[in-house]
């Protein structure tokens, strides 16, 4: 295996520490209610797709790809693969917004700290920042590193629930914005 899927591996920490954020969600939203309500089965969807589905895909296009099990396929092997990088590349940043999203939902229902939500998004802010952009130009790594900390000391004040409602518009907004940029690369590629 090429040395550079190794440093890909390590893309899934973000994705699957986001499934089991979901799966936290699910579980606080069927706590004291009698029938589980449909909001549940929709977050334990999406756990399952972030922590089981997409590394599995991951894993088999990387598989595939690495060791031509598909010939006649392998265009369509290596688009599928460059899109996932590309998920994984770019969307590491919407994914952390969600996970700030689903974190401060859960502080706000339960009352708990704010810096269980603050700790574990300025060390995914970082983590990502500094493993996806380590070798980019014009210092990037260090943009994104303050880009993180700079939303963490305009919103550290902020309630909750304003909160929340920020990293869902951020999440949304990246999401949008990073895959117009793919399409625009793929046809530019």
């Amino acid at each position: 295996m090429e040395s550079y899927r190794y440093q890909q591996l390590a893309y899934l920490i973000v994705p699957i520490l986001l499934g089991i954020e979901f799966f936290l969600c699910a579980k606080d939203e069927r706590k004291g209610k009698e029938a589980a309500p449909v909001g549940s089965y929709l977050l334990d969807f999406f756990g399952f797709i972030f922590v089981a589905l997409i590394p599995a895909m991951f894993f088999f296009t990387i598989w595939a790809v690495e060791y031509k099990a598909f010939p006649l396929q392998g265009n369509t092997l290596a688009r599928i693969d460059r899109y996932g990088v590309l998920f994984f590349f770019f969307g590491a940043w919407w994914q952390v917004y969600v996970f700030a999203a689903l974190r401060a939902r859960r502080i706000r229902l339960k009352n708990d700290s704010k810096w269980l939500l603050w700790a574990p998004y300025l060390m995914l802010g970082s983590f990502i920042s500094l493993l996806i952009l380590w070798v980019s130009p014009w210092n990037m790594k260090w943009v994104s590193v303050i880009w993180f900390t700079a939303l963490f000391a305009l919103m550290i004040k902020a309630s909750v629930k304003t909160t929340e409602k920020v990293f869902w518009f951020l999440a949304g907004f990246t999401f949008f914005a990073e895959n117009v940029l793919f399409v625009w690369l793929e046809s530019v590629v």
